[in-house]
């Protein structure tokens, strides 16, 4: 589908709205009240699905001696796959899983994982173990991202189908002046949500290239099955 600009999102809500091609003009009140609609719509669309289009691919280089964690960039939301680190004398990459923190005990010391800390606000942390990383060591992370805030007239919109945003946008409106139409507007909204994730997970997991995705490379430590 064509990429869409915030402004060309915006002039297909004011047709509806407003029974006008043009959008709002820029930094007015009606202007900056869509567009924070807009952005309700997009926070409502991550939130429903790792989508593709919001994959980053982070590659921190390792500067000190050792290194026990690292920071992860602003927008990180979570993990799409295990991490790689290169170099430190390997001539393999090692592949490091990612554990829930109250598992640690369950795996040896000297296994690969890391663990996630902090929150939205403060930033979140990866920790590493065993919780040395050689200097000149290259990490390998995939991740996905919350979406930027749509500030700008130009910016383009990172959803595959942008039809959600514009219904989605319309039923805030519609619900903010008390127009029972927003009702309407809403269920296409979802019903467009729904057939986007239905999409995506075909893409994800039925076309040819998909493969059976093993979530973790770790043992786990004095594990039994029938006793543990």
């Amino acid at each position: 589908m064509a990429r869409k600009t915030v402004t060309d999102v915006l002039k297909q809500i004011a047709s509806t709205v407003n029974q006008s091609s043009t959008a709002p003009t820029v930094d007015s009140d009606e202007y900056n009240l869509w567009l924070q609609y807009m952005n309700r719509s997009q926070d409502e669309w991550a939130e429903a699905f790792n989508w593709e289009s919001l994959r980053k691919h982070y590659w921190p280089t390792v500067t000190g001696l050792s290194l026990a964690s690292l920071s992860l960039p602003e927008y990180f939301d979570t993990l799409a796959a295990p991490i790689k680190i290169f170099g430190g004398g390997y001539s393999t990459p090692r592949i490091y899983s990612r554990i829930l923190e109250e598992d640690a005990e369950m795996y040896e010391d000297t296994d690969l994982y890391v663990t996630l800390t902090g929150d939205i606000a403060s930033g979140k942390t990866m920790v590493f173990n065993p919780p040395t990383l050689a200097s000149g060591a290259s990490v390998y992370i995939q991740y996905f991202a919350m979406p930027s805030t749509l500030s700008g007239a130009s910016q383009y919109i990172s959803m595959d189908d942008t039809q959600f945003m514009v219904d989605r946008t319309i039923a805030y409106i519609f619900e903010s002046r008390s127009d029972p139409r927003f009702q309407i507007e809403e269920t296409k909204a979802r019903e467009k949500l729904l057939a986007m994730v239905e999409g995506a997970n075909e893409a994800k997991y039925s076309s040819y290239a998909a493969t059976s995705y093993v979530p973790s490379t770790l043992g786990r430590a004095s594990f039994r099955v029938g006793r543990d």
